[in-house]
């Protein structure tokens, strides 16, 4: 086993090397680094909190144990976000996911997605928002919630949800469409109405 050392972050292939190679180290900030986003994404893509849980942390034993014959990558996030997809999916009969809906608790700084006229008004887009969301297919919801919070490029979507390139774009923009149209029209409500 090599010695331990910290690794800059930015180095995904050599600490990905390092932990294959038994450094304590590497697979203790492969852990440290990605444990939340997991758990986030799990628990978007199944209501069981604990069963989730529990995927996750089979998932970073299972890694510890095979990661001799693991193969190399240079997206630790999506080796692992795939791996955790795949590792849930046999939970569910038909291997579907279930509905996203408890996923969108929480969205990325407002101040990004809306110019804001005032805090009230900026609650109740978000709202709209969240309820525009849920009535998104599930595969909807989950492709763009892995494009837009998890960062994945289109790519990556695809293969991680078992789908080519152009079901992917087709699913995220046009999940996208739905919640522009829908979110314009109740804007344009608003400022009728004030």
């Amino acid at each position: 086993m090599k010695p331990s050392q910290q690794y800059k972050e930015t180095d995904e292939t050599l600490i990905w090397k390092a932990f294959k190679s038994g450094d304590e180290s590497a697979f203790g900030q492969i852990y440290q680094k990605h444990i939340q986003d997991l758990l986030n994404y799990g628990n978007k893509i199944n209501p069981d909190r604990q069963q989730v849980q529990d995927s996750v942390q089979d998932l970073f034993i299972e890694l510890w144990h095979s990661r001799q014959r693991l193969s190399d990558t240079d997206s630790i996030k999506f080796y692992l976000f795939r791996s955790l997809r795949n590792k849930l999916i046999k939970f569910f009969k038909g291997g579907t996911l279930v509905s996203l809906d408890s996923g969108f608790d929480t969205l990325p700084d407002t101040s990004v997605v809306f110019s804001v006229f005032d805090d009230e008004i900026e609650s109740e887009r978000i709202d709209r928002l969240k309820k525009a969301v849920l009535k998104l297919s599930p595969r909807q919801q989950e492709a763009i919630n892995l494009r837009y919070f998890h960062d994945f490029n289109n790519e990556q979507v695809a293969e991680m949800m078992g789908v080519n390139y152009q079901s992917a774009c087709k699913l995220i923009y046009g999940g996208l469409k739905f919640l522009k149209e829908n979110v314009k029209f109740f804007i344009s409500i608003l400022l009728i109405v004030s």
